[in-house]
């Protein structure tokens, strides 16, 4: 355990927010959540524009450290607790390479397929189809990387699994189904499978945890 603790701000039902507490979970640290109310603007209020100058979730706070864009915060956190980084250079850095792609090319299409069938985005039906073709090119991509190995990256987990099965777990709500990728439906039931692994609403509920 880390000698300063955590405390993870964020939002239930956010994508992002999950990928922090899934890695916070994995390597075994407990930490303080605060539920950020979006619909009332908790997220444009100096307090938490003090810890994420973005005004998005998450934030995450460290000690003194205040920490923003999950990305950013998988890595920070693979490196000061020395899990999930990759065992060697080569490995951190095809690690970094999925976290921007993840970023540019499955979050995207997925989480924003998401938002339209949940009623949180408003977007024309030409705008859903791209959105969803870009979703399903992007499986199609991390279906082929799949079918040499485990995991992203090889034979063991890393960040880059966490970042994208945070975003493939919630497939189903944007109306995809991950066994028309074999490779991928597999490899997210390995990633659920690890050691200290929770569903989403098994780790973030929408009001504060101590």
């Amino acid at each position: 355990m880390t000698q300063a603790g955590f405390t993870l701000h964020g939002v239930g039902l956010s994508a992002p927010t999950y990928k922090v507490a899934l890695m916070l979970t994995l390597c075994g640290e407990r930490f303080s959540y605060r539920h950020i109310n979006l619909r009332e603007g908790a997220h444009k209020t100096p307090a938490f524009l003090a810890l994420n100058r973005y005004g998005q979730v998450p934030a995450l706070e460290h000690g003194e450290l205040r920490l923003c864009q999950s990305a950013a915060i998988l890595q920070y956190l693979s490196e000061v607790l020395g899990k999930f980084g990759g065992a060697d250079a080569v490995i951190r850095q095809r690690s970094r390479e999925w976290l921007f792609w993840d970023a540019d090319k499955l979050s995207p299409g997925v989480l924003r397929t998401r938002a339209i069938a949940r009623g949180v985005l408003k977007a024309e039906p030409p705008t859903v189809a791209v959105y969803r073709e870009g979703a399903e090119a992007a499986f199609k991509i991390l279906d082929g990387s799949l079918a040499g190995g485990k995991f992203l990256t090889g034979a063991a987990p890393t960040i880059a699994d966490i970042a994208c099965y945070g975003v493939a777990v919630f497939a189903y709500e944007a109306g995809f189904k991950l066994a028309d990728w074999p490779n991928v439906a597999a490899w997210a039931g390995r990633v659920a499978a690890l050691a200290g692994a929770k569903a989403p609403h098994e780790l973030l509920p929408m009001a504060d945890i101590p």
